[in-house]
């Protein structure tokens, strides 16, 4: 276990912004000169990597032992300066041999934190990540605390050298959090923690903590809070990568030589060598915030990869859940997750509450239909009605198709859907609920695949069920995200296959002007405090923005 030291160097009077030297006790003024030698080499690291100050002494120094005034009163405005531009993921970014050099440095870096009297949401989010980072190195060295199930006791332990008051008690507005963390235990991939936003719903009840944030018990909650869900975005990352490496291995067996992966932003005939490189490089994404969209955007090419890798493979018969199939989902842990995490893997997850029931299937081709051509009329098409007569007579019906409206709230208007010349939004989203329809969500899927001409369109659980279930306005909201992502992609598409602007601009145009709707409306849903609600549209509509900074590309 780590040697708690002392704890009297996190100690010294609290300061403000501007040093004030005079009058100080000589014993505070050592103690915060202590302590400024102790984290100046994780701010050096930090200021060299990010460029976010010119160093105070020569690479490898560290500040001296007996200062002057003036170097005192220039260190401390140094590391004010560095303090005031560094960031949690830079932080995270630090190699492991620095910012865990000593656990000393990294306590005095925590006290530095804690004691800022006007904190912003950035110091907020720097002492959310170090307080997990401090007992994410003490469970390192403590492996019988790795092996047990983590509760607030075993972190409010941990974290007493860096929080004398560190308190287990349960609070009751914390809860949430560990709302979250079950959800996670019955996740299988990656996918279904991004599905679920339970990265969005995490930081939604940070955001809303407020000042009770620093409460000693909501600190140790969110210390525990982030570290499982750490261990289990790790176990969940893992487990893509086998699922993807595993892929491009059984299509290698059938002897597929190209694979249709455009729903992952690659082209459409990937070779079985460059889809293994792809894997053997893939790097993730830690070089920016987790809320920054490019972060996602990287995610979502990875599970996007997936579906494209497990559509050319085929359907898979749904599992029947057994003993054995349990014993061969240990066997297929990858030898870099823990015992804990192969554990969690193992677990089943439930079924989907937000999924529809499945309807009887119409008898279809298997191509995907091209987005129609004929206006959208109330009553259904030759093709459909044919369908339905082929339907036995006690399959549920098919729910009603649903229309875009022109206005979705009493308060705010909604932007009229425009042509693209590639389809308008009306047949795009016809199009759409026929497929979704046709063909129900294959069990244990979160994703499902349309196609809209040439150019397929990924949608999420929730996104589906907003088209093949009855809903009121969030599905009436979701309906309109898909859409516009879907007009962008064979916008998109267009104008990289033909060069032809005029669709893409349209396409943009629209989307641009629901993206501030979305963008209001999830507002309004925190403000309801409609979690579920905020969290799906949230999502939705950060991946219409990443197809615009995509397209927006192209016009460049």
């Amino acid at each position: 276990m780590i040697t708690k030291t002392s704890g009297t160097l996190l100690n010294p009077p609290a300061r403000g912004k501007n040093i004030e030297v005079d009058g100080a006790a000589p014993a505070d003024l050592a103690a915060r000169w202590k302590e400024a030698r102790l984290v100046y080499p994780l701010y050096a690291a930090l200021a060299t990597q990010f460029d976010l100050a010119p160093l105070p002494y020569a690479a490898g120094e560290l500040p001296p032992v007996r200062p002057t005034r003036a170097v005192f009163d220039n260190t401390m405005q140094w590391l004010e300066i560095v303090d005031g531009k560094m960031l949690a993921y830079q932080i995270r970014q630090l190699p492991p041999q620095i910012l865990n050099a000593s656990e000393e440095s990294l306590r005095a870096l925590i006290h530095r934190q804690l004691i800022k009297p006007d904190k912003t949401e950035a110091d907020r989010d720097k002492i959310d990540l170090l307080l997990v980072q401090y007992f994410a190195m003490c469970a390192a060295e403590d492996q019988e605390l790795l092996r047990k199930e983590i509760t607030l006791e075993d972190v409010a332990w941990a974290l007493k050298p860096v929080l004398s008051e560190a308190d287990p008690t349960p609070l009751e507005w914390c809860e949430p959090l560990e709302q979250i963390l079950d959800k996670t235990r019955h996740s299988q991939t990656l996918r279904d923690l991004m599905e679920e936003g339970l990265l969005e719903q995490g930081r939604m009840v940070k955001d809303s903590a407020g000042d009770m944030f620093y409460d000693p018990a909501a600190l140790v909650a969110f210390c525990r809070f982030n570290f499982l869900l750490r261990r289990a975005f790790i176990r969940m990352l893992h487990a893509d990568l086998d699922a993807v490496r595993n892929a491009i291995s059984a299509l290698e067996v059938k002897g597929v030589k190209t694979i249709d992966c455009r729903n992952a932003g690659l082209s459409a005939a990937e070779t079985t060598n460059q889809l293994r490189y792809f894997y053997e490089n893939w790097r993730q994404p830690f070089q920016k915030d987790y809320t920054h969209g490019s972060v996602r955007t990287a995610f979502d090419q990875l599970l996007a990869l997936r579906a494209d890798l497990e559509d050319a493979l085929g359907p898979k018969p749904a599992p029947q859940p057994s003993a054995s199939s349990a014993r061969s989902k240990k066997s297929s842990v990858s030898p870099a997750v823990s015992e804990d995490d192969a554990t969690a893997m193992m677990a089943t997850q439930p079924a989907d509450s937000k999924k529809p029931k499945p309807v009887a299937p119409a008898p279809k081709s298997k191509a995907a239909p091209a987005a129609p051509t004929a206006p959208a009329a109330p009553t259904a098409p030759p093709a459909k009605a044919e369908a339905k007569a082929a339907k036995p007579a006690a399959a549920p019906a098919a729910p009603p198709k649903p229309a875009l409206q022109a206005k979705s709230a009493p308060d705010e208007p909604a932007p009229a859907a425009s042509s693209t010349g590639v389809a308008d939004a009306e047949k795009c989203l016809e199009a759409i609920w026929e497929q979704l329809i046709a063909v129900p969500p294959s069990r244990g899927r979160s994703m499902s695949t349309v196609v809209l001409e040439d150019t397929k369109v990924l949608l999420s659980s929730w996104e589906v069920a907003a088209f093949v279930t009855e809903g009121g306005q969030e599905s009436e909201d979701l309906r309109r995200a898909v859409v516009a992502r879907a007009l962008l992609a064979l916008a998109t598409e267009k104008r990289k296959r033909s060069g032809n602007e005029s669709a893409l601009a349209a396409a943009l145009a629209l989307s641009r002007s629901e993206v501030s709707y979305f963008q209001g409306r999830v507002e309004q849903a925190k403000r309801a405090k409609n979690t579920e609600a905020a969290v799906n549209l949230g999502i939705s509509t950060k991946r219409l923005l990443s197809f615009i900074e995509e397209a927006e590309k192209l016009q460049s």
